[in-house]
Parts: C-alpha cells; sequence; structure tokens
C-alpha cells in the first residue's frame, strides 16, 4: 500500500493564505490600538507591499461634494507634488472604482483604454492594476490601488481577493480617524455659538506660543457688559441670541486674521497669530467699533451690547506663557471697564512694571 505524496504546491499556498490573514488580523489590531491614522495606513502600506509585491500602491481620500480623489499615501514612483493633486471620479482606473463602487482587476492596463495616465510617470509600459474602492456604509470614502510592472507583470486572483481585505482595513481606519477628529473638533467647540470652547482656547493658546519666539502672539479679551441685565429683562433664551450675534460679529470682525474663543458665560477672547503690538490694537479697537454700531434684535426689543475690551501681546518678551498673556489681557479689560475707555492695551513685556 503507497503512501499518499504531500501537494507541495496545496501546502505553501495554504501557508501563504494563513501567512497573509496572520498578518492582516494583526493590522485590525493595529486599527484598534492606535489612534494616528498616518501610523496605520504606514503599517499597512508595509504589510500589503511584502504579502503582495508590488511597484507603487497609492490609496485616496474621497471629497464626495467635488466627486475626486485626494491622494493620501503614495509609494513608489510617483512624481513630485503627487500628494498635492486631486484625481476625478470616472477618470483613471482608480477613479472608476470610487465612482462605481466596485473593485477593478486589470492585468493589462497598458492596453485598457480606461487605465488614464499620470502625468510625470511612464508613458505605454507594462503594467497590472488592482483598483478598490474604500466603502464604508454604503458610500466610497476612498480608493485603493496596487501597481505592478513589466512584461510579466499580472495579479493573481488571490491577490485580488486580498488586496480586497486590506482596502476593508483601509476604510476602517480612515472612519476611524474621521471619527476621533470629529470627536475632538466636538469637544472643542462651544455648543451655543459654534466658537471654540476654553479647551479649544488652551490648546490653539499653546499651538500659537509654541512659535512665539519667531512670532509674537496677540490676545484679545472681550467682556460684554452689564450681560446680566439683558437676561433679567429679555430671559435666558433671548440672552443666547445675544450671545450668538456677538459670536457673529466676533468671527466678521476679525476674519482670517485670528481664533475667535468663547472662555465661558459672556467672555470671549481672539488669539492672534502672528500679530505685533500695533496689529494686536488695530483688531481690538475694530472688534469694539463693530460691536458698538451692532443692534440686535429681539422678539421682546433691541439691545445694543457694549463691551470692554483689553489686548495683550507677547512681542519683545524673552520667556511668554499662556498665564501671562492672558493675565495682562485681563488687566487691560479690566481697565478699560470703570471708565469704558475703547481699548487698553498691555504689553506683556511691561507686565510687573
Amino acid at each position: 500500500m503507497s503512501a499518499s505524496v504531500p501537494d507541495t504546491a496545496a501546502s505553501e499556498r495554504g501557508a501563504l493564505v494563513a501567512s497573509s490573514y496572520r498578518q492582516l488580523a494583526e493590522i485590525y489590531h493595529d486599527l484598534l490600538s492606535r489612534d494616528q491614522l498616518d501610523h496605520v495606513l504606514e503599517r499597512l502600506v508595509k504589510t500589503v507591499r511584502h504579502l503582495i509585491p508590488v511597484a507603487s500602491i497609492l490609496i485616496a481620500e474621497a471629497q464626495t461634494e467635488q466627486r475626486q480623489l485626494k491622494p493620501i499615501v503614495a509609494e513608489g514612483g510617483w512624481p513630485d507634488g503627487f500628494l498635492n493633486s486631486t484625481l476625478p471620479f470616472g477618470e483613471g482606473l482608480i477613479g472608476l472604482a470610487a465612482e462605481r463602487g466596485r473593485p477593478i482587476l486589470c492585468n493589462d492596463a497598458h492596453l485598457d483604454p480606461r487605465a488614464g495616465h499620470v502625468a510625470g510617470t511612464p508613458v505605454g509600459e507594462p503594467e497590472a492594476i488592482i483598483s478598490v474602492p474604500l466603502v464604508a456604509r454604503g458610500v466610497v470614502i476612498g480608493a485603493m490601488s496596487l501597481y505592478r510592472e513589466g512584461e510579466e507583470a499580472s495579479f493573481s486572483e488571490f491577490d485580488f481577493e486580498l488586496a480586497q481585505r486590506f482596502a476593508d482595513a483601509a476604510t476602517i481606519a480612515i472612519e476611524n480617524a474621521r471619527t476621533r477628529a470629529e470627536l475632538r473638533e466636538l469637544g472643542r467647540r462651544d455648543e451655543l455659538t459654534g466658537l471654540f470652547n476654553r479647551r479649544g482656547f488652551n490648546e490653539l493658546l499653546n499651538a500659537a506660543l509654541a512659535n512665539a519666539d519667531t512670532s509674537p502672539v496677540g490676545l484679545v479679551v472681550v467682556d460684554l457688559d452689564d450681560f446680566k441685565s439683558v437676561n433679567d429683562e429679555h430671559g435666558h433664551l433671548c440672552g443666547d441670541d445675544v450671545l450668538a450675534e456677538v459670536a457673529g460679529v466676533l468671527r466678521d470682525a476679525v476674519g482670517g486674521s485670528g481664533q475667535v474663543c468663547r472662555l465661558g458665560g459672556d467672555e470671549f477672547a481672539v488669539i492672534l497669530a502672528p500679530a505685533s503690538i500695533v496689529e494686536a490694537k488695530i483688531v481690538a479697537e475694530h472688534v469694539r467699533a463693530t460691536l458698538a454700531s451692532r443692534v440686535v434684535r429681539l422678539t421682546s426689543g433691541e439691545v445694543r451690547q457694549q463691551a470692554s475690551i483689553g489686548a495683550a501681546t507677547t512681542e519683545g518678551v524673552a520667556e511668554p506663557s499662556a498665564e501671562l498673556l492672558m493675565r495682562e489681557a485681563d488687566r487691560a479689560m479690566y481697565d478699560a471697564k470703570p471708565e469704558r475707555a475703547p481699548v487698553t492695551l498691555k504689553l506683556v513685556a511691561d507686565a510687573g512694571a
């Protein structure tokens, strides 16, 4: 009775499949243990290129309203500046996969008119491409393409299947990153006004101060005068309307020159980076004048909300800090209150003088 001869090819394929899915499982573990999208995608790309050797790999995020893809990972022979480009839905195999929401395997991409061409890459060379949409809850959020080059270039059906599994992992990574980013943003926004809240203010101010040695930081503090009477005479709902209106006035007055925050109650702040002493004064005066000229119309009457405003700057300060800048801006604001001076400016460099 003869012994059975093991099928070496089948055994090797089984080992490859087991190894591939084991490494895929490790990628999913990374998705649960890491917060940073770039770290997860870097690990994913390395694993894909190890299991499915390719010349290039591209992962792009969908910008749905513009119907285009924005590259976020481009490994291989991509031209300089490619990550700053966009790829329209429906153009090229990756754009076609995104538009149709279906994966594509094309082992003769150089002969396929659907493949298109990326400027700055070789023209007409033999190439095989797998393009897979990244689909979350029925919506295309991106796409991934793998590329092999040369006369013998091709992908197997197993490569195609494995690429789709890795695309699922990329989808989860992007979705998790989006969700975390949205939650972080919600956590630093004021629900009533949509401005940055105290937490957001602290983060933004500390980030600005990290570069204060080369770019001076200005801070404008705005405190609404006698706001309690608005709540007492018109009710708290109308008071909320006034706060929301003031937030809009501040946004309009500051424009793109600073970050507007609501510190709490009827106190607001504007972070200016960079800002000289003169620039901080100009912004503060513009905010004061804009508020003074605006009438808030409520169902129970009209309110012209005045404010006391103080400004401070780190210009010329050897060791600026958030505490010092905030203290001096507050001091300037309180100096303005009794006499209703238009704006008081404190130079942080004068602190303690």
